[in-house]
């Protein structure tokens, strides 16, 4: 199961939100982040498919890869994927208490010179390069790869802000419509929320950086 979680986009997308010093960001945007992870990874498994007709859920698929539970909170009710993604409860604190509980990631000791609370994500050296991805053309990135870069680039995560080039969706396949529905809405969400007055590129609160 750890080794699931280790390499779902959605555990590297919330390394990203993350600052250097393994602390938190802190903001509410995140967990839009952590949701969209959740419905790429479920299209990259083909849990998630989309017909001519519906969205279509694989229950079994999505619980032998780890989010049986994930599935089921997205598809329960009436509600779209894109309401899930707005006012789901799973976000990025229940999914960094997952990580934790699993091993994947450690919570570090408390200190004086480290007051916060932070972590260590277990695999910095791939979290760097996923931060400093421009959005080159890069044709051996996997497809998990450039579900994060689709992501990180409408969310201040990784290079410069902007929407992903259309190579990053049309490498995805099959899950290039889920990657649309997510970037498309972090986007809105993220122009709302800068309207709202807040700040969604600064420091972790209470870091300097």
């Amino acid at each position: 199961m750890s080794d699931q979680l280790r390499d779902l986009v959605t555990t590297r997308l919330a390394a990203l939100c993350l600052n250097r010093r393994g602390r938190p960001r802190g903001l509410t945007f995140d967990d839009h982040v952590v949701r969209g992870g959740l419905i790429l990874d479920l299209a990259l498994c083909g849990a998630l498919v989309h017909t001519e007709d519906a969205v279509e859920m694989d229950h079994a698929r999505a619980a032998a890869h780890g989010l049986g539970d994930v599935a089921a909170q997205a598809d329960e009710g009436d509600g779209s994927l894109q309401d899930w993604l707005d006012r789901g409860e799973l976000g990025f604190d229940e999914w960094v208490g997952r990580l934790v509980l699993a091993g994947v990631w450690r919570l570090r000791p408390w200190s004086p010179l480290r007051p916060f609370r932070s972590y260590d994500d277990g695999d910095p050296v791939r979290t760097g390069a996923d931060r400093s991805r421009t959005g080159e053309h890069d044709t051996d990135a996997s497809r998990q790869t450039l579900a994060v870069l689709a992501v990180g680039k409408v969310s201040a995560l990784s290079g410069k802000l902007g929407a992903p080039p259309s190579w990053v969706l049309a490498g995805l396949g099959e899950a290039q419509w889920a990657a649309e529905v997510v970037v498309d809405r972090l986007t809105e969400l993220r122009t709302q929320m800068r309207s709202n007055g807040h700040d969604l590129d600064g420091p972790a609160i209470g870091d300097p950086g």
